[in-house]
């Protein structure tokens, strides 16, 4: 009789066990959702702040490393859709960690240029100062020393905070495109051959007037303004056309000093052969 209670004790044990692991699995499942759903959010923010900067003004490389960010998103959103968390975080860390270093580089050389082009329109206004050119002047040179506060501050986050320095160095590229349309606005006082109407602050108004005014380098201005704005001075934007072809299997080849090899599936490796007995 001691014999069938205790073996039903020890049952009744792992019964209980057992029924209190299903909820566990089953929240902690949930918990890896909710943070791969708002991780993939995040992503997708980050991309979409850079993608006109890229569309409008980036080179050719950046252009190249920005796609390949899409596409690690992309694969994660992929991940994620198929219920694989534990691969999609990491691609979507792996992302994150890609986007740091695009940033970096994007922030340093968009800060060089607009100081550059700032100072030519100084130069530029210097004895022929109008109505707003202090203003303007005043208020570019603050955007783009904001601008660099926070690239600085982000530079300086410890490695592994991949979302917080991915937040200040969003924050800075919002100071430089606010930076962009003042520089536009200076372009259109000084740089252009009639008047401007200053009372055309409208993102719409100031096409109309880059486009009535501007002779010299009006492609450049259009592409300032339209990306102060977030938009795309083309039909469509870097992201949203490789998003219609991802292109996917590129992610097989490496881009060196960029982003390793990957592959969702890696071939196993063969097992070692047995040479032939003799």
């Amino acid at each position: 009789m001691d014999t069938v209670l205790r073996i039903g004790s020890i049952f009744l044990l792992i019964l209980m066990a057992w029924t209190e692991t299903i909820p566990d699995q089953a929240s902690s499942k949930a918990t890896q959702l909710i943070r791969v759903s708002y991780g993939l959010k995040d992503n997708y923010e980050f991309l979409k702040i850079l993608s006109s900067t890229i569309t409008n003004r980036g080179t050719e490389l950046e252009k190249k490393y920005f796609k390949r960010c899409v596409q690690h998103h992309i694969e994660s959103e992929i991940l994620h859709l198929q219920m694989d968390l534990g691969r999609s975080y990491a691609e979507l860390r792996r992302t994150q960690g890609l986007l740091i270093s695009l940033y970096m580089m994007v922030l340093d050389e968009e800060i060089a240029e607009l100081d550059e082009e700032l100072g030519r329109l100084a130069r530029l206004a210097n004895g022929k100062e109008k109505k707003y050119t202090k203003l303007y002047l005043r208020l570019a040179y603050r955007e783009i020393a904001v601008a660099k506060q926070r690239l600085v501050v982000g530079k300086n986050i410890r490695p592994y905070l991949y979302l917080m320095k991915l937040q200040e160095f969003a924050f800075s590229l919002k100071s430089i495109k606010q930076a962009e349309k003042y520089i536009v606005m200076l372009g259109l006082l000084h740089d252009s051959i009639d008047e401007f109407n200053t009372e055309m602050r409208s993102f719409e108004g100031l096409v109309s007037e880059v486009n009535r005014i501007i002779v010299k380098d009006r492609e450049k201005y259009l592409k300032l303004l339209y990306d102060s704005n977030f938009d795309s001075y083309s039909e469509i934007s870097y992201y949203d056309g490789i998003w219609k072809q991802p292109d996917l299997f590129e992610l097989a080849t490496s881009i060196p000093n960029f982003d390793p090899a990957y592959m969702r599936n890696p071939p196993e490796a063969k097992p070692p052969e047995v040479p032939p007995i003799k």
